[in-house]
């Protein structure tokens, strides 16, 4: 009778720990995927700017064409999925106005990489006329990913 209650008891203390630390290690698991992923996308910007547009072509040729005369913007946001936890990489693309439109109208747009299985995906996806910033936030799709600062010995 005494090796049940001793067996209940580690279960029931096993359990309370599970759920007191599944969300720092969570984290912590996390933050080492986002460093390793975001090295890897300045790594591979360029090819997967280019497939980006190659998938998109491949859809409409005509937006293949509107977002190969895009102008990429240097910086990313990075985000996360709230569904499914993925990381993704939010890059903005402003367009020159068509003709017929004002000229001061900077039209712009987010394409979004998706990382997954290691890997950085392209599928085309994007956001007209919506900047990264605006794609996350409270209530949305996509929450912002706090990045660590790299420790001091680390750096060179």
């Amino acid at each position: 009778m005494g090796f049940l209650i001793g067996a209940g008891i580690l279960v029931v203390c096993l359990l309370a720990a599970w759920l007191i630390l599944r969300r720092p290690i969570r984290q912590i698991v996390e933050d080492v995927h986002v460093d390793h992923a975001r090295l890897l996308f300045h790594q591979h910007r360029e090819w997967l700017e280019a497939r980006f547009i190659t998938v998109l072509c491949q859809s409409d040729p005509a937006l293949g064409k509107r977002w190969e005369s895009g102008h990429w913007h240097d910086d990313v946001l990075w985000a996360r999925d709230r569904q499914t936890r993925r990381l993704l990489a939010l890059v903005c693309v402003h367009f020159d106005p068509r003709p017929f439109e004002f000229p001061n109208t900077n039209r712009h747009a987010t394409a979004v990489f998706e990382f997954h299985k290691g890997r950085w995906w392209v599928e085309g996806k994007r956001f007209d006329e919506v900047r990264p910033d605006e794609t996350v936030g409270k209530g949305q799709r996509y929450e912002p990913v706090a990045l660590s600062e790299p420790h001091p010995r680390r750096v060179g």
